[in-house]
């Protein structure tokens, strides 16, 4: 039964499609990163030449200050003076190392450099990143240095471990599961418009065993999806993207400000992505079996999905609740740790929901 729902689910080319545009999804997100890495150093300049400016401004008028009263007549004019030269000579030193790829060079530069505005606001002078802001970054920069790692835009960046990130960012999210369910889910849930489920009943099978086994397909075909998806990116990204050394110890923030290496984060991506399948398609044959209607199921999954959404960017995801998996990355990131107790209760949720499909599906009970 399981291999019979299985090759049907294969024999459909829209989903044959899918998987194929995934990997072409993936593969231009790549290309547009590699396309777009001479601007990200760009931007890294301005944006500290930016900073130099906004100390250089201020300098000048603390110079200007300073030659009208006099030399000595305000130390902490002098001071101001003084901590401000080194700031803006600092920051031409770490604009020169970015822009010659001197990676570890320019962490450590960076970090002289937030260090020093720091003391620059104690003075009562503006610099434009708060102290939270470059407390963040000099942590992060500390952990980088640690791993010898480069720092990398998140957003477009071609090494791996990154690049893994911002494709399970980008796919494995609402939209993604939600195509994903409607594309594999439809023939399962149409079987009861086209009243071919007529057909399943007359085997001689138990309720239990057809129910389960279309399950199982549903998450066997959500498992391809998942496949190709973590498959590409890391492929992909290991040919053609940067080559560094421990790229899997990359640190990301977590919502509580501490860091799960890229390792621990695709590791804890994958194992979650495929539980939350196992609730996600009980769910959906849970539907199939009490509305038997194509359209309706997909207007209450829509319904759902959407109702979830808004509950995880209302700030109710959490790693016990199966359902705050809708959105993989934000989740994943909420904590360093992963959260075995809920792995335990999507199970739970899994076979209660298994079990009203089974109920629902009873002979007895089917209404043609």
């Amino acid at each position: 039964m399981i291999k019979f729902e299985w090759k049907k689910l294969c024999r459909l080319r829209v989903f044959i499609f899918f998987l194929l545009m995934t990997i072409l999804l993936i593969a231009c997100l790549f290309i547009r990163n590699d396309m777009q890495q001479d601007m990200v150093k760009a931007e890294r300049v301005e944006f500290f030449r930016h900073h130099s400016s906004e100390v250089t401004s201020q300098l000048v008028t603390d110079q200007k200050r300073q030659s009208e009263i006099g030399e000595g007549a305000d130390s902490t004019l002098e001071e101001s003076i003084e901590v401000g030269k080194t700031l803006y000579a600092k920051l031409q030193d770490l604009i020169t190392h970015i822009t010659e790829d001197g990676h570890m060079k320019a962490l450590q530069l960076e970090n002289d450099v937030y260090e020093l505005a720091m003391h620059y606001q104690s003075l009562d002078k503006r610099y434009p990143m708060s102290q939270p802001e470059m407390e963040d970054e000099i942590k992060l920069n500390n952990k980088l240095l640690k791993n010898e790692l480069p720092k990398e835009n998140l957003a477009i960046s071609i090494q791996p471990a990154v690049f893994m990130k911002q494709t399970v960012q980008l796919l494995v999210n609402t939209f993604g599961f939600f195509i994903l369910l409607v594309i594999i889910g439809t023939p399962i849930a149409r079987e009861f418009d086209d009243k071919t489920i007529k057909l399943t009943y007359v085997l001689p099978i138990s309720s239990t065993r057809m129910v389960v086994s279309k399950w199982i397909s549903l998450v066997l075909a959500g498992m391809a999806w998942l496949f190709v998806v973590f498959l590409s990116a890391y492929t992909i990204s290991r040919l053609f993207g940067s080559e560094v050394k421990s790229l899997f110890n990359y640190p990301f923030f977590t919502k509580d400000m501490t860091f799960i290496s890229a390792g621990d984060y695709v590791q804890q991506s994958i194992i979650f992505s495929v539980i939350y399948l196992f609730v996600l398609m009980s769910v959906f044959i849970c539907l199939s079996f009490l509305v038997k209607n194509t359209l309706i199921v997909h207007i209450v999954l829509f319904i759902l999905f959407s109702i979830n959404l808004l509950i995880i960017k209302n700030g109710g995801a959490h790693p016990l609740l199966p359902w705050s998996y809708q959105d993989l990355d934000f989740t994943v990131l909420q904590h360093e740790a992963a959260s075995w107790l809920g792995a335990i209760f999507s199970f739970l949720v899994t076979i209660i929901m298994l079990l009203l499909a089974i109920k629902a599906s009873q002979r007895r009970d089917y209404q043609s």
